[in-house]
């Protein structure tokens, strides 16, 4: 029962950090661009402010990686948020021109990559078990949404009162109060590391078949080995992994093409930017509602096939908004969106973590991560070569493409999933997911 209380101590610890970083996340964003808008006036450097916080978690996959599998990950998370405080306090009193303004996000975009990867590799060691892992993943992706929402009208506030240094100031803080989950993780890592302690007797034939593969000299790589390219192996190892990374990556670009275009398409929907923000408001809500539709039939079905068609959904929503720009059909189709994308987000996630090797996590979460924002990168990089005036015909192709995408993938996924596991094997295979992505 103390362990039981002490779990979901750790639970709501977590989340309310999580929660809170997530603020800091959207406070440093919105703050730091605001005051490059303010003290330069040059539209260059916002938009080099928002690479900077892009670049590093594809740029620097491969060490992030290899200092999350080679240390503690609550330790590097300790770490990072003690950095992430530093870096936003100093940035409140001395970043007012446009290198340091740039050179704080950059910092932030790297120290956040790192917090994102030791996310990754905790959760499987706080929630061995997949469906625990499903649970846990939707409520972050809740939490973290949520965030989005306050973080800006937080920003928004503070500016007002104090300009954009105390938003700032205000950010370090955040940072410093999820400091204080990890003492909590950390102890918990310790509860969850004496559980399965006491239960390795029954793993004997296992841990023999191990030593046998070995000896055969079939070992995962080394703590250090490899970087990104061991991440991106093991992360694309697989038909199913191919399938579903493969389709993601496709429909993520595409859909990145259309967020871009988005501003320039409001001129030509009724009401203007007021709608406009309301449809973006509306896709908020969407996202923090999304992972609630987990929790039932939906939760039960394999999180390759779940994440592959929500990536349909959120091609389709956007498909809808370009072909039928009228203010109720938007609406439904950004708040399903919006939904859609958020369960995209958690199967996929939960997804990679399933069957993860507990020595590769972080690489695999690195790679994870890099392969995600790529997809991003290239999608605003078309986007760059639509021409403005043409922004709804690039958002029904961009729509279109991704739900085309989204389609075939739903489908071959499908096909290379594997068969469900029998009952009386269920035991057996407890913690490791039903759909394994490695031969």
């Amino acid at each position: 029962m103390t362990s039981l209380r002490q779990g979901r101590a750790a639970t709501l610890m977590v989340i309310a950090a999580l929660l809170v970083s997530t603020v800091g996340d959207e406070v440093a964003m919105v703050a730091l661009a605001l005051r490059g808008a303010d003290r330069t006036g040059l539209t260059s450097v916002v938009s080099a402010q928002m690479l900077a916080g892009l670049v590093p978690g594809i740029a620097l996959g491969g060490p992030i990686g290899r200092i999350v599998d080679r240390f503690r990950p609550d330790a590097v998370l300790g770490v990072t948020l003690a950095l992430e405080c530093l870096v936003a306090a100093a940035a409140a009193a001395v970043a007012d021109g446009a290198v340091l303004l740039i050179a704080t996000m950059l910092l932030l975009g790297a120290l956040g990559a790192v917090a994102q990867t030791c996310v990754m590799a905790l959760v499987p060691q706080l929630f061995p078990a997949s469906a625990a892992q499903l649970r846990v993943n939707s409520l972050m992706e809740s939490v973290r949404n949520a965030g989005y929402i306050v973080g800006p009208l937080l920003v928004g506030l503070l500016t007002a009162r104090g300009g954009t240094g105390l938003a700032l100031a205000a950010d370090a803080g955040t940072f410093a109060f999820a400091l204080l989950a990890v003492p909590v993780i950390s102890r918990w890592l310790i509860v969850t590391a004496r559980e399965r302690a006491r239960t390795a007797d029954v793993c004997d034939a296992v841990a023999a078949g191990a030593d046998d593969a070995v000896a055969s000299g079939s070992q995962p790589p080394g703590k250090t080995e490899g970087g990104l390219r061991v991440g991106l192996a093991l992360l694309w190892a697989g038909a199913q992994r191919r399938a579903t990374l493969a389709t993601i990556v496709v429909t993520v670009a595409a859909t990145s093409v259309v967020n871009v275009l988005l501003p320039f398409f409001a001129d030509d929907i009724p009401g203007g930017t007021a709608v406009y923000g309301v449809l973006l408001a509306t896709w908020s809500v969407g996202l923090v509602l999304g992972p609630f539709t987990l929790r039932g039939r939906l939760g039960r079905r394999p999180t390759s096939v779940v994440s592959v068609g929500a990536a349909t959904v959120v091609g389709l929503s956007y498909l809808v908004t370009g072909a039928y720009p009228v203010v109720p059909l938007m609406l439904a189709a950004f708040l399903c969106g919006g939904m859609a994308n958020a369960v995209q987000n958690v199967a996929l996630r939960t997804y990679v973590m399933a069957d993860c090797p507990a020595d590769v996590r972080g690489r695999v979460g690195a790679a994870y991560g890099a392969t995600l924002q790529s997809s991003v990168a290239v999608g605003f990089a078309l986007a760059g070569l639509a021409p403005a005036e043409g922004a709804r015909w690039g958002i029904l192709a961009g729509g279109g493409v991704a739900f085309l995408a989204g389609l075939i993938g739903w489908l071959r996924t499908r096909a290379v999933a594997p068969s469900p596991v029998p009952a009386k094997d269920v035991s057996v295979t407890a913690g490791q997911g039903s759909e394994r992505g490695t031969p």
